[in-house]
């Protein structure tokens, strides 16, 4: 199983973590940590570029394509599976519900 750790260890702000190709949300206060990680037990036929994270950084957090076609599982520092949404701040949840996203 391969994975990548993300933190938020010194920022003052809440971090999304956007999960591609799936768009899943996942959003970390200050001081969380967030593993993702994927099944690579077929990774050398179904490999994605060179097998590594592709980590793209923005303003508001961070979009991590997993190297995998295959779920990936994110957890919380306890080792918890989340959802996603996970943590997400209301203002966000409102909005996107009365844009009509169906992601909210």
């Amino acid at each position: 199983m391969s994975k990548i750790v993300l933190s938020n260890p010194h920022s003052d702000k809440t971090l999304v973590v956007w999960l591609e190709p799936s768009g899943e949300d996942y959003w970390m206060h200050p001081g969380d940590v967030l593993t993702i990680d994927f099944d690579d037990a077929d990774f050398a036929e179904h490999l994605i570029g060179n097998g590594h994270f592709e980590v793209s950084w923005r303003d508001d957090g961070v979009v991590v394509w997993p190297a995998s076609r295959y779920g990936s599982t994110v957890r919380d520092r306890s080792g918890t599976e989340i959802d996603c949404g996970h943590q997400r701040p209301d203002h966000v949840d409102r909005a996107w519900r009365e844009a009509g996203n169906s992601r909210a």
